[in-house]
């Protein structure tokens, strides 16, 4: 069964100290389910201008992941006073709370 997730974060009200926001996704209770995203097809995020309506990028997950039960996806960062999308497709043998510690030290 697709799953469609529909987030909007308004950039210019994030706080300048805010240079990155890591995209990542978990599955839930992965080890206790046994799954991993080697089950799920057609993995991807897509990020729009809402007030453009134009695809900023899109990054799919095409690899196989068979034990992968997170992956960070991807980030928006700023540079030169600009966000900017960078695509890093990395899989973990983790859940989210891997990412809360390592991104909240």
């Amino acid at each position: 069964m697709p799953v469609a997730l529909n987030s909007q974060i308004n950039l210019s009200k994030v706080d300048i100290s805010v240079q990155e926001i890591v995209f990542v996704v978990t599955i839930h209770e992965a080890e206790q389910r046994k799954q991993n995203f080697g089950q799920v097809r057609n993995s991807f995020i897509r990020i729009y201008d809402n007030a453009t309506e134009k695809q900023i990028a899109k990054y799919e997950l095409d690899e196989d992941a068979s034990t992968e039960t997170a992956i960070e996806f991807g980030k928006l960062y700023r540079k030169d006073g600009e966000w900017r999308f960078q695509a890093v497709g990395a899989g973990y043998k983790s859940g989210l709370q891997s990412f809360v510690d390592r991104y909240a030290a």
